[in-house]
């Protein structure tokens, strides 16, 4: 398998690259120990706190739920759906196969249920209880490009964590789905995946939130006792209340809490109302009292965590696609940025440079080659994380479906030399570079 792996890291690499150089490549402590001050923290706790606050103030895709209006219009709320149920005007086929026809179309627009929406709409508040995909429709029909890629379900948009808190604005006519607003996105979700609660319960859940999922995934332990609470997946960047003075002699779904940390989980009750239980994460899952430091270092061992894993468009497939990869290594330090590719490249909250469509190739090349570990390349409907810079050139790790090298489509998270992406048109595509964390003035690439 190792040998594989390095003979795929090659091809992907590019022909300048021998095999072993490649595999060096694929070890995040290659480019640490080519990062100036890696663990320098470029951003203290409340540095980062206040660049949260101003993103939530700027970025009009992000949404403070403790903000949001007791009560709002008919008209509002059907905007919002509006805004996010747009059917593609390309011919659609089903997934599993057959055309979508007109009749399907129709189908769809009524599920909205946007008649019933009434004059004035009092928002429902609510915690994810499971990992939940967010839709453009509420419909579990994958839809994808008649032709196109399968993979691409043209509904996915994306996906919450459990423990995520939402405000319910609108459901289905049967109330199978519910439209919601979430601090990142809004969407349907399958109500399944709700636990509703008074608001401030709600808010006082996520903002005493504290043990951070910093691994690829984690899942609270085993339990017989309470089903809903057992092995449920937590994805990086999800993060929980932590129980600190819960009883060591005191066991938790019959299981002593000695060699796990104690979290507080939202529970999904029969009739939909939210109940916070008790639940176990094991010491061995990869989780932390706390957001990591924002330092490059750890911005790069976080990246690495996902290499290898599976193209997901919308956090399809459990995983993730470019924007959500570069979302979820960011959310594991604490920094919140937009959901989207198309919101992080512009973001007014970011240390953002437009690259201009008469940029030449040489002033492309050099606002890449002038960028540091962790800070963002994008292209169009694209984002990819550098990695660093050596003697054959700037090296980038992304989540990239499209990409390709040699011929070979990627579908996965991979490291890449920036100049072989797409055999090189990668540069002249750029359309922004952005730095998240502030570069000291001693760093240089």
């Amino acid at each position: 398998m190792a040998a594989v792996l390095l003979l795929a890291a090659a091809a992907l690499a590019g022909p300048l690259v021998a095999s072993a150089d490649a595999g060096d490549r694929l070890d995040a402590d290659y480019w640490i120990a080519r990062c100036p001050e890696p663990d320098r923290v470029l951003a203290d706790a409340a540095a980062v706190q206040d660049q949260n606050r101003q993103m939530l103030d700027a970025e009009p895709s992000l949404t403070d739920l403790a903000r949001l209006p007791a009560t709002l219009a008919r008209d509002d709320v059907a905007a919002r759906i509006a805004r996010r149920s747009r059917l593609p005007d390309k011919p659609l086929a089903f997934a599993a196969g057959g055309e979508v026809g007109e009749h399907d179309r129709r189908r769809w627009l009524d599920l909205l249920a946007v008649d019933a929406v009434p004059a004035v709409v009092e928002p429902r508040f609510a915690l994810v209880v499971r990992r939940a995909a967010i839709r453009g429709f509420p419909t579990a029909d994958r839809v994808i490009a008649r032709g196109g890629d399968a993979d691409i379900d043209q509904f996915q948009e994306t996906a919450f964590f459990p423990g995520t808190p939402v405000a319910a604005i609108h459901a289905t006519r049967d109330s199978g789905w519910t439209f919601v607003i979430g601090p990142s996105y809004d969407g349907w979700v399958a109500s399944q995946a709700l636990a509703f609660g008074p608001r401030d319960e709600v808010l006082a859940y996520a903002a005493r939130s504290s043990r951070v999922v910093t691994g690829a995934g984690a899942a609270t332990a085993f339990t017989p006792e309470l089903p809903a609470a057992s092995k449920v997946h937590l994805d990086m960047g999800a993060v929980l209340p932590e129980l600190r003075t819960w009883p060591a002699a005191k066991p938790v779904n019959g299981q002593s809490p000695a060699a796990s940390v104690v979290v507080e989980l939202p529970i999904r009750e029969p009739d939909g109302t939210l109940r916070l239980a008790p639940a176990l994460l094991p010491r061995s899952a990869d989780t932390r009292a706390g957001p990591l430091p924002a330092t490059r270092a750890n911005l790069l061992r976080q990246a690495f965590k996902f290499l290898g894993e599976r193209y997901g468009w919308g956090h399809d497939f459990e995983a993730r696609d470019c924007s959500g990869f570069v979302r979820d290594v960011y959310a594991s330090l604490g920094i919140a940025i937009p959901r989207n590719t198309r919101d992080q490249a512009v973001c007014p909250a970011l240390s953002t440079t437009a690259v201009a469509a008469d940029w030449p190739r040489n002033r492309r090349l050099a606002a890449v080659q002038g960028l540091f570990p962790g800070d963002l390349v994008f292209t169009r409907r694209h984002v990819m994380m550098v990695l660093g810079h050596d003697d054959v050139g700037t090296w980038v790790i992304h989540d990239t479906h499209d990409g390709r090298a040699a011929g070979t489509a990627v579908n996965g998270v991979v490291v890449q030399r920036f100049l072989d992406i797409d055999d090189g048109a990668a540069v002249d595509a750029v359309t922004a570079v952005v730095r998240v964390l502030p570069p000291p003035a001693c760093e240089s690439p």
